[in-house]
């Protein structure tokens, strides 16, 4: 008796707060993402439909899952989706993962430190995330340190926004703790032009038909200045991270050039939106 009290002392206990990520048909990443997030008293998983093993690999884990609002379907809006996450929670504490996403050990302790306080200091935080290869072994150099409000407090009441490109949005009177431990972003070995073509397409499609480009002057802002700036940004720091770092850990050229191919697809789409209307 002794023995099994001892034991219980000693065992950790789950860290109270809820995990919540999107799936769909994401056997390949989706294991080695839970179990950086084991620790955790609760993982919801919303699922669009998957036929793979992404429902088994989730059983596995004891993830709650939930359906997706329609399922079987891309997702037209993320922020719907991550807030029948949020409906469905068991905890106050609250942090988001996509499938393909892991946390790193560091962040699960720093979580717990915070989770575990009587009173926080902070209900909101921004956390850092590192671009890394699929081993872990490299994490890419960047032009700075770049965060994401990832963490809060469901008494916020703080809500995601946003079909695309989903932010949490909450009140100003709340002040934002920032963590330098990080969740990890993995880049593919050889990440297909026509797959990213693709998938970037349907984003920048949405997020297009959502913008209101009702005159000249904001067209010319929202569909030509503000995504030329980007590029040009984007090519200065890639010329400053290779000048600086001398090609070690670099983040590989195409993913590079994908993003700046993004804000010429955001362009192109701006144009032809705007030509229908005017």
């Amino acid at each position: 008796m002794t023995v099994f009290v001892d034991y219980m002392q000693k065992k950790p206990k789950k860290i109270t707060c809820t995990v919540g990520i999107l799936t769909f048909n994401s056997e390949v990443h989706l294991e080695r993402c839970l179990n950086s997030v084991k620790d955790f008293a609760e993982i919801v998983i919303s699922d669009g439909g998957s036929t793979d093993k992404t429902l088994e690999i989730a059983k596995k884990y004891n993830c709650k899952i939930i359906q997706q609002s329609n399922p079987g379907n891309k997702i037209e809006d993320f922020s719907l989706e991550r807030n029948r996450i949020l409906d469905n929670i068991s905890y106050d504490w609250f942090f988001y993962l996509d499938s393909d996403e892991i946390m790193s050990e560091s962040l699960v302790d720093k979580i717990q430190l915070v989770t575990n306080k009587k009173v926080s200091n902070f209900l909101i935080y921004k956390v850092r995330y590192q671009l890394v290869d699929k081993t872990l072994n490299i994490h890419y150099k960047q032009f700075k340190n770049y965060y994401q409000t990832r963490l809060f407090n469901k008494r916020s009441g703080a809500r995601f926004k946003k079909k695309m490109h989903e932010r949490i949005y909450f009140s100003d009177k709340y002040k934002i703790g920032i963590i330098d431990d990080p969740w990890f972003v993995t880049l593919e070995d050889n990440l297909d032009f026509e797959i990213y073509k693709r998938k970037v397409s349907y984003r920048i499609g949405v997020m297009v038909e959502e913008a209101d480009i009702s005159n000249l002057n904001v067209f010319l802002n929202r569909g030509l200045f503000i995504p030329f700036k980007e590029i040009l940004k984007h090519i200065i720091k890639i010329i400053y991270v290779r000048i600086r770092y001398r090609g070690h850990d670099l983040i590989p050229l195409r993913y590079e050039f994908y993003r700046i191919y993004s804000q010429i697809l955001m362009m192109k789409k701006m144009y032809q939106r705007f030509m229908r209307f005017s």
